[in-house]
């Protein structure tokens, strides 16, 4: 599991970060995201912010950058309820299940959830296009399978918000 990194410049990240929130570039302002975290590494990079130590080899955010993320029409996520997903993913459902996974995310984009977990058999080969384990939850950490410990799932993301 890769580590949160440390930066160079802890008060810019704090500055682009709560710029970054705050804007509706990448989910609903106010709202956390890994499109947003992307913007926010880019845009600290941009003002001069670095990092201390070497990139893990693990790291999410420069994997999803290379997974070509968007929706099939194209538009915003927000604005046309679909599912945004990595090239590979979208690729490999048909029509029916696109539309299938995306009526579930306009529903619970409708009831208020950032987060919208796909259907499960729409997951599983959305998941093995991108050569990952079947979630169900779009997350690529595993949370429905069996050996995954929630416990330590539950603690890297206390530990990853309280350092960003």
């Amino acid at each position: 599991m890769a580590g949160i990194a440390r930066k160079s410049d802890p008060a810019l990240w704090d500055k682009v970060k709560a710029a970054v929130t705050a804007s509706a570039e990448g989910g609903k302002p106010g709202q956390w995201s890994a499109r947003k975290a992307q913007h926010a590494t880019a845009e600290y990079k941009k003002q001069g912010g670095g990092y201390l130590g070497r990139k893990q080899a693990d790291n999410h955010l420069a994997e999803w950058t290379r997974e070509d993320w968007d929706t099939q029409s194209g538009a915003k996520s927000l604005e046309s309820g679909e599912r945004y997903l990595p090239r590979a993913a979208r690729e490999a459902l048909t029509p029916a299940e696109y539309r299938r996974s995306s009526a579930r995310k306009r529903q619970d984009l409708a009831a208020g959830r950032q987060v919208s977990a796909q259907p499960k058999d729409v997951a599983r080969k959305a998941a093995a296009a991108r050569h990952h384990e079947a979630t169900g939850k779009g997350k690529g950490m595993g949370e429905n399978d069996p050996k995954h410990d929630s416990s330590r799932t539950d603690d890297i993301a206390a530990e990853f918000r309280r350092l960003v």
